[in-house]
């Protein structure tokens, strides 16, 4: 329980912390003090004292000494008058005094509870089951053939190898003729296709399935000089030879 003289103490601070000048007023005091002193205006006299005439440096050192005597009185002064602004302790104090008795006389919110929503006072069953979500409609992705269709080049290529190995399969089963007539077309329709060369040999075998072994010769000689490093060079020198030799078609 606080005693009577702490009462009396937090009066004195709260009413010293209310009364005193601002801290600003204070420093522009010093200021104005600074100032004069700076100026050359002699120290006030503390007490009708009459001065004696001196000589002048103990007039210079009894002004220096005044001086200070009146700076060191003022500073006493001002912290037996306003402690607060000299102490740390006293200045937060001096700050929280007037509201340590004083009510807050601010205005407070008061939070007003609003009427309940109907939506959190209906009661959910529980039989009812939540409804389900919409389906997602599957990617419908090109289903690509098995075999994709051959362009350019590639397609070109195909049908030259199929017109080639129809005149081979002739040749094979002893049709000259068929053999003949599927080596002319390719080598028309492909004058510088790359498989001329095999074009020529099929040609050359079917003329001599066909009994025509002068145009086969001539053909089989074309082909060598026409193809010196060529794989099917024996089989073009042989085409006619094997067929005469064997007395059947050549497989």
């Amino acid at each position: 329980m606080a005693s009577h003289d702490d009462d009396s103490r937090d009066v004195l601070l709260a009413y010293r912390a209310r009364h005193a000048p601002p801290a600003r007023s204070a420093a522009d005091n010093w200021q104005q003090l600074l100032r004069r002193i700076d100026a050359g205006e002699p120290a006030p006299a503390l007490g009708p004292v009459e001065a004696p005439a001196r000589t002048g440096s103990s007039s210079a050192r009894t002004w220096a000494f005044g001086l200070l005597a009146a700076a060191a009185a003022a500073l006493l002064a001002a912290r037996l008058v306003w402690p607060d602004s000299f102490s740390a302790r006293g200045r937060d104090a001096g700050a929280a005094a007037p509201y340590q008795h004083q009510p807050d006389a601010r205005p407070q919110a008061v939070e007003v509870a609003g009427p309940p929503s109907a939506a959190a006072s209906r009661p959910v069953p529980s039989d009812i089951s939540p409804e389900p979500p919409a389906p997602v409609p599957a990617l419908q992705r090109p289903v690509s053939p098995s075999m994709p269709e051959k362009t350019g080049p590639e397609a070109d290529l195909a049908r030259e190898l199929a017109a080639v190995r129809a005149a081979a399969q002739a040749v094979r089963d002893g049709d000259g003729a068929t053999a003949l007539r599927r080596a002319d077309e390719y080598l028309s329709a492909h004058p510088r296709g790359s498989l001329v060369p095999e074009a020529r040999l099929r040609r050359l075998e079917a003329l001599c399935l066909l009994g025509r072994g002068d145009e086969a010769r001539r053909e089989a000689d074309a082909f060598l000089a026409d193809y010196p490093q060529s794989p099917l060079r024996e089989r073009a020198a042989a085409a006619c030879k094997s067929s005469h030799d064997s007395g059947e078609p050549r497989p």
